[in-house]
This record gives C-alpha cells, sequence and structure tokens, in this order.
C-alpha cells in the first residue's frame, strides 16, 4: 500500500509538470496564479515576500552568488553583471526550483519558483527567507523592517 501511494503521489506531482525551456527568463520576475512562486515584485500576499535592500550599491552579483550558493543542493545556471539564474533541487524527489535574482542599483529582485506541480507547500517562500537571512549575516543586506 506504501508504494502504490508513493507512485499515486509521484505520478500527480509530474502529470502537473510544464514544459520548461528557459521561458522563465521573465524580466519582471511574477508569479503565475499558482501557488508555488514567490517574488519581491508581486502584489498578491500569498506571492509577496519583503524587498531585498543592499547594504551597498557596490555589492556585486558574484558576492550575492556566492552567499546564494551556500543554499541546499543549489547551483548556478547563468550569471551575468546583474542577474543571476540558480537551480534548487529537493532531496527525495528531485524536483528544480528556478531561484532568480536581479540586481538594480541597491536593490534586488528575487523569485523562487517550482517548475513542476501546483503547490511547493511553502518551499519557495522558506528559500527566499533563507537566503535573506544569509544575505543579512554576510552583512551584504540589510535587515528587513
Amino acid at each position: 500500500m506504501r508504494k502504490l501511494s508513493t507512485l499515486a503521489m509521484v505520478i500527480l506531482l509530474t502529470g502537473c509538470t510544464q514544459s520548461y525551456a528557459m521561458k522563465d527568463n521573465n524580466p519582471d520576475l511574477l508569479c503565475s496564479s499558482k501557488p508555488n512562486c514567490v517574488s519581491t515584485q508581486e502584489l498578491r500576499s500569498d506571492y509577496q515576500v519583503a524587498p531585498f535592500e543592499l547594504i551597498s550599491e557596490a555589492t556585486t552579483i558574484d558576492e550575492i552568488e556566492q552567499v546564494a550558493l551556500t543554499l541546499k543542493r543549489t547551483k548556478t545556471v547563468k550569471k551575468t553583471d546583474d542577474r543571476l539564474h540558480l537551480e534548487s533541487t529537493s532531496l527525495v524527489f528531485r524536483f528544480v526550483d528556478d531561484l532568480h535574482i536581479v540586481k538594480q542599483g541597491s536593490q534586488l529582485q528575487v523569485r523562487s519558483k517550482s517548475r513542476v506541480g501546483y503547490s511547493d507547500f511553502g518551499v519557495n517562500k522558506s528559500r527566499v527567507e533563507a537566503l535573506r537571512q544569509k544575505l543579512i549575516e554576510a552583512n551584504l543586506l540589510k535587515p528587513s523592517t
């Protein structure tokens, strides 16, 4: 019975997938209507996270990347002078979430979004808040008020 329920859950979650072909380079970093995403640019409270305010505008994307890569099972996909695209992979089912960070002056625009499934059970919000805390501890980000 346990194997059957695990198989059913895998089928259910993978049945909700969307194809992914780098269409996630959404410059405005908004979320869709699925509850599997959070963003600093969102106005809808269920998808919204507090802004990221850097201590110094001189902070580089390399410094931000160095901190972001301390998140578990996270790797860099693409990096430019002001943008960072990372992937975080879940431990058990190996689901991939995309973490986008865009540096705009002294602010970071951040979005974390699941590639598959309908809900993420709060994983993306937890990841973004863990990133926030790590950036604060690295003295790169102002504490949120």
